[in-house]
């Protein structure tokens, strides 16, 4: 089961939900209509699922009523999960695929590439907060296309490097 089922509905819907919107969108202009064959996009859902999720667990940590910081945790690959399974990929392909998508978005942190998106990831927080859709998805959308172009850049010199 998905931990991504722990989250509460209004977690998912502020977190998940855009941050798949978004992703599923760049992804397919960039021509995966089915989003997990795209690995930069993969990895550019997991980035804004982390961002948007610190964002939100900040905003409402005085409350109280959050899940797990663990469940916030592991929500990233959790949904992930939930997009491989959706395209009904064989269970036995679907492990080694989450292994990579971990193994390759630990390596982004440790080359510290990701963090130029976050700007357009509070953009879209603060315009959820001020429930205006539209223009939170095109800050979104931004924050995607910023992820998934610092890893084509990223794949490019490591296959440049390599001859």
């Amino acid at each position: 089961m998905p931990l991504t089922e722990n989250l509460k509905p209004e977690e998912y819907q502020a977190v998940i939900g855009p941050s798949l919107h978004a992703v599923a969108d760049v992804a397919a202009a960039r021509g995966d209509p089915d989003l997990f064959n795209d690995l930069p996009s993969m990895l550019a859902l997991m980035t804004l699922i982390r961002d948007l999720g610190d964002l939100y667990q900040h905003h409402w940590s005085a409350m109280g009523q959050l899940s797990a910081s663990t469940i916030f945790d592991a929500a990233p690959l959790a949904a992930c999960l939930v997009v491989l399974q959706e395209h009904e990929l064989q269970k036995e392909s679907i492990e080694p695929m989450i292994q990579a998508l971990d193994t390759a978005y630990v390596m982004l942190r440790e080359e510290n590439l990701l963090g130029r998106e976050r700007v357009d990831v509070q953009k879209a927080w603060d315009a959820f907060l001020d429930k205006n859709m539209e223009l939170a998805h095109t800050h979104m959308k931004q924050a995607a296309r910023t992820v998934t172009n610092i890893i084509d850049t990223w794949e490019v010199k490591k296959e440049a490097n390599k001859k």
